[in-house]
């Protein structure tokens, strides 16, 4: 006792008993709320999640400090933010960019970001517009300006995060090239603001005055749209914690106890009062991704109002189709004034979806999920792995299929009758190829299915075998097949849009398809994982040329000429297995560096002449001659009657795709 009197020593004794009592306090409230009585009603009464109010996110932050780190650098929180210098990826240096007749000139001017719109002729200025919003920050970036009835405009003008350019958005959607300026404009409070946003509130505040016009026809619903008059709100930009778990402020109320939390952590019951999609049946599970990547519809021409007023009315862990009409081919427009094939062009002939956000409509389609019990988490994941796909580092190799499959996994190559190391063994190549037009690339399909080269030419839609052997045709890869594994496969006689299944596919797809087929067939002309050697593919780039040239489609030419760069890139540096030596440098490089697949006709035309002088007189000895399949003559140049017939049928197929963005 050194040092302590014995008032100090009757002080520390009160303070320890005092702690003790608040010990056996606190572990009686513990034992208490453990009893049956609160332990009951707290954990297994349901709580009703979608009638909760929204929580931000950082609300979650305090308790999820792991989950909200992970969530927070997702291309998800990014999709809509304010233009700042830490959101905007555009050059808004004041150099101008014509197109379509119109030249916008991108600048910063007091800490904003503007663009000017001037007219090429004159140089007279017409009209300035404020950024203040910004969608997307991935692939490419869109603005947003702000008008007085309180409604945000997309532009036309997006900035390309990859090729790092700007791109007039008549060249991002699948239109042809005689579309006026405006075209592609777009109001973002009744269309980006229900998926890229958190708790979305469109807030039409005149909808009574104009419905009856929209519903009858009389007003369009296209372009930038009816005059509405908007007082907009969302939770949060972007897409935060609520979308995917259900608003939260009463989990983040009742989560206040910390015994409550504490007996959650230690019991592992699930928490009433937020929804996790892992613990969802497979349906509302795949709907939570759904109600964004699944292009739908209100149920009912009713529940349009509701939609422009208080916005959708699904909430996670509903089951989507009690709020929506998820569209199929088949699907009915409700509106008067709509195109016959508005839905049906987004999808290929058997149905099978080829744009991107029909992702939860592939998934249907598939056997994986209708026999079995595959969602979209059993793949994907928001807190976790690569943020370009939210993908794992092991789901994009076969062992995202093990779990089901794993007899095959085991010993790949005895399925695949492919090498194990090789493209023909990767399970997505095969079983879900490369053939979704959307956000300027080409991605894979979500319908999982097993390739059947005689269906998919019924269907004139990609094959997973000629899609990677693009120097063959659907009959060959029909003959190949039942080779291989025998029957139910057959040799096709005939594609659904007339071509020729004698022919290269990809030739047929690119030079004779509709957009959509056009588009794939260029990118996958360029693709990296072909088994073929740089001089093998050789063969393509007359043909690639002559889409850079003839099609009217920006987006089938910018596809294009990214596939005649790789080709040119590999022939110049083959791979060991080439008999090219040291290569064919084919002196492309400053020529396709001018192209621009959005420049006027006599521009791109006067850099093709170029190209196609440079592969006439490149040297052709070390490549393979020439077969049928591939429309060329002994020298490497297009047959003249079979690819001008392609270019015909193409002229004759060439619908405009609505891509619903």
């Amino acid at each position: 006792m050194i040092g302590y009197n014995a008032a100090t020593v009757s002080r520390r004794l009160k303070s320890f008993t005092l702690l003790i009592a608040l010990v056996a306090l606190a572990g009686a409230a513990a034992a208490a709320w453990y009893t049956p009585r609160y332990y009951q009603p707290e954990l297994t009464r349901a709580w009703p999640v979608r009638d909760a109010d929204w929580a931000a996110s950082n609300s979650c932050r305090s308790c999820h400090p792991d989950q909200y780190r992970s969530w927070h650098r997702t291309f998800h929180r990014t999709m809509t933010q304010e233009a700042t210098p830490e959101s905007v990826r555009g050059q808004f240096d004041g150099q101008p960019v014509t197109y379509w007749g119109v030249t916008i000139r991108p600048y910063r001017s007091d800490g904003g970001y503007f663009f000017d719109y001037i007219d090429p002729q004159t140089e007279r200025r017409l009209e300035t517009r404020e950024i203040v919003r910004t969608v997307g920050s991935r692939r490419y970036q869109q603005y947003l300006s702000r008008t007085d009835d309180g409604a945000y405009h997309r532009l036309e003008m997006l900035w390309h995060i990859e090729d790092q350019r700007w791109v007039h958005m008549n060249g991002v959607f699948l239109g042809h090239d005689n579309n006026p300026f405006d075209s592609n404009a777009a109001v973002w409070n009744t269309g980006c603001i229900m998926c890229h946003n958190t708790g979305p509130v469109p807030g039409v505040s005149n909808w009574e005055q104009i419905s009856q016009g929209i519903i009858s026809g009389e007003t369009p619903m296209g372009g930038a749209g009816p005059a509405f008059e908007y007082e907009s709100s969302v939770v949060e930009l972007g897409i935060a914690c609520g979308s995917c778990h259900g608003p939260g402020s009463v989990h983040a109320k009742r989560n206040r106890n910390p015994f409550r939390r504490y007996l959650l952590h230690f019991t592992g019951d699930p928490d009433p009062t937020i929804i996790n999609p892992e613990r969802l049946d497979k349906r509302r599970s795949a709907d939570v991704c759904g109600q964004c990547h699944g292009q739908r519809l209100p149920l009912t021409q009713s529940m349009v109002v509701n939609w422009t007023k208080t916005g959708p009315t699904y909430r996670a862990g509903d089951t989507l189709d009690e709020h929506v009409d998820v569209v199929f081919r088949d699907t009915d427009p409700l509106y008067a004034n709509h195109p016959e094939d508005l839905f049906t062009l987004r999808f290929w002939s058997d149905g099978t979806p080829r744009l991107t956000a029909y992702e939860l409509q592939g998934l249907r389609q598939s056997a994986c999920y209708q026999e079995g019990d595959l969602t979209c988490i059993d793949c994907h994941t928001m807190h976790d792995g690569d943020v370009r796909g939210q993908l794992p580092p092991e789901h994009r190799t076969a062992r995202a299929c093990e779990s089901c499959h794993a007899d095959i996994v085991s010993d790949i190559s005895m399925h695949t009758r492919h090498l194990a190391d090789s493209s023909g063994s990767n399970c997505y190549s095969c079983h879900m190829p490369k053939m979704v037009y959307g956000i300027m690339e080409i991605h894979r399909s979500h319908h999982i299915e097993i390739p059947d080269p005689a269906h998919d030419a019924a269907n004139a839609r990609p094959n997973a075998c000629t899609s990677c052997h693009v120097d063959r045709s659907l009959a060959w890869a029909g003959q190949r097949s039942q080779d291989l594994w025998g029957k139910p496969f057959t040799v096709p006689t005939q594609r659904g849009d007339g071509a020729d299944v004698e022919i290269a596919d990809i030739v047929a797809s690119l030079l004779g398809g509709d957009p959509v087929q056009r588009a794939v067939a260029a990118r996958l002309a360029g693709r990296s994982d072909t088994p073929l050697a740089a001089e093998e593919r050789a063969f393509l780039i007359p043909h690639l040329l002559t889409a850079m040239k003839r099609d009217r489609y920006p987006a089938v030419r910018r596809f294009s000429k990214k596939s005649l760069v790789s080709i040119a890139a590999a022939l110049a540096a083959p791979g060991p297995d080439s008999q090219l030596g040291d290569g064919l440098d084919l002196g492309m490089d400053a020529k396709l560096a001018e192209y621009d697949f959005i420049a006027p006709a006599q521009a791109r035309a006067l850099v093709i002449a170029d190209l196609e002088t440079l592969w006439a007189e490149a040297p052709k000895q070390g490549l393979p001659a020439p077969t049928d399949a591939m429309l060329l003559d002994s020298s490497y140049q297009p047959l003249r009657e079979p690819v001008e017939a392609l270019l015909a049928q193409a002229a004759a197929r060439s619908q405009e795709v609505n891509i619903g963005e």
